[in-house]
């Protein structure tokens, strides 16, 4: 994760469904967390998904990780970290931290790319305002995808 991006803080109640039968939260959910973070960030900036799709931009999960570190479980709060760290020509990264928000423990961190795709779902160039905003939320708006 780089630390100089700019973090974005969503909060989001654990509901039961989210759960398996021993009461903590099934690992799949965490890339859910991850999109809530995302475009709930990317709103915040004047980036709706809904009027980027309407425009003709697709931005699919190319791809996931999460690390996992502890358990989240029904009742909890969750706060998903969300950080632009790296913007290119079709491809953007977003790095988040999932934390309890009672104590900030670290529950699971990782990152997504996705990539900028058209309607006929070819790669496309990211619009240079979209691009724009992206990067100014970068912190030192150098990273590059590793």
């Amino acid at each position: 994760m780089n630390p100089t991006a700019k973090a974005h803080r969503t909060t989001i109640p654990v509901r039961y469904g989210e759960t398996d039968q021993m009461g903590v939260v099934h690992h799949a959910v965490f890339v859910d967390y991850f999109e809530v973070g995302r475009t709930e960030m990317m709103a915040a900036h004047g980036l709706e998904y809904a009027a980027l799709e309407r425009d003709g931009l697709l931005l699919v999960v190319v791809e996931v990780r999460v690390r996992y570190a502890a358990p989240a479980r029904f009742g909890d709060r969750v706060v998903v970290e969300t950080r632009v760290t790296a913007v290119e020509n079709v491809r953007v990264r977003f790095d988040y931290q999932v934390l309890r928000d009672a104590s900030d423990t670290l529950l699971a961190a990782g990152h997504t790319v996705l990539a900028a795709l058209d309607r006929n779902l070819r790669p496309r160039r990211i619009p240079g305002e979209v691009a724009t905003v992206l990067r100014s939320l970068i912190g030192d708006g150098r990273a590059a995808l590793p």
